[in-house]
């Protein structure tokens, strides 16, 4: 397992619909930022699209990322066939050997059937360019539903991209879903959250890593007793401060804590 970081790590330095920094950071910044602040691994996400660069740049970016000893992975929103190829075109000209896939995106909403003949299509241009799938639980199925189309799919090149708090949406928990999913697990997304109650219903606000309810120890202890050994990335759920440099002094904080944590677990 190697320590990283996704895009969505630094949500507030890149940028939202709602909200745009002074100076919004590119993929070469993220690489540059993951560089000093000690990771391994960087997954280049939706929020920082790959497939707007031209091959040049994808070059010239794979090029840096050797350059500062760091592996590249790719993360895309939604599985038209149509983007899911590109985006492998994407991941082999950067060298990347995972690539990250949110089912679901706007208008886009196949049904199981669909999904499983989409992925087995998929398989031979996968090993074509050497790229494992890992299908995040996003917000569309249950942990059970994706396992099962997971063992549906029946190939080793497509598992899960495990997120442990992302399936509360669906109202399952962290130990249910990492219970589930561990077994299919090819990459992690490590992040942490508390659970407040401010009036009568629960509030789930994100946290550095360690301080939260989430189990991280037992995330990775499971992942690794199912006989996998993934790359473990930090993101985060923090909510935006009302100054701008705040919010970003913070996100780069939890980020630099993040990677330090997730490393002690590792090693312990």
């Amino acid at each position: 397992m190697r320590v990283g970081l996704g895009s969505y790590a630094f949500r507030w330095a890149i940028g939202t619909r709602d909200f745009t920094p002074s100076n919004p950071l590119t993929p070469f910044g993220l690489l540059e930022k993951s560089a000093a602040l000690g990771a391994e691994v960087v997954q280049i996400c939706d929020n920082l699209p790959l497939d707007s660069l031209s091959n040049t740049e994808l070059t010239d970016l794979a090029r840096r990322a050797t350059e500062l000893g760091l592996i590249l992975e790719v993360g895309i929103k939604g599985s038209r066939p149509e983007h899911l190829r590109r985006s492998l075109d994407v991941a082999r000209r950067l060298g990347a050997h995972l690539l990250r896939v949110v089912l679901t995106d706007a208008g886009w909403e196949p049904s199981f059937n669909e999904f499983v003949a989409i992925f087995k299509s998929l398989l031979p241009d996968l090993r074509a360019v050497g790229v494992t799938i890992a299908i995040e639980n996003h917000f569309h199925l249950l942990p059970a539903e994706l396992a099962r189309l997971i063992e549906a799919i029946g190939d080793p090149l497509v598992g899960v991209c495990l997120d442990p708090l992302n399936s509360i949406t669906k109202l399952v928990g962290v130990a249910e879903t990492v219970a589930t999913l561990a077994p299919f697990t090819v990459s992690v997304h490590a992040k942490d959250a508390v659970v407040t109650r401010p009036h009568t219903g629960f509030y789930i606000s994100g946290c550095q890593l360690g301080e939260g309810l989430v189990d991280l120890q037992g995330m990775l202890a499971a992942v690794r007793a199912a006989g996998r050994s993934p790359n473990v990335l930090v993101e985060g759920w923090m909510d935006r401060l009302d100054d701008e440099a705040a919010t970003l002094a913070q996100e780069e904080a939890w980020v630099r804590q993040g990677v330090v944590y997730l490393r002690q677990l590792l090693n312990e």
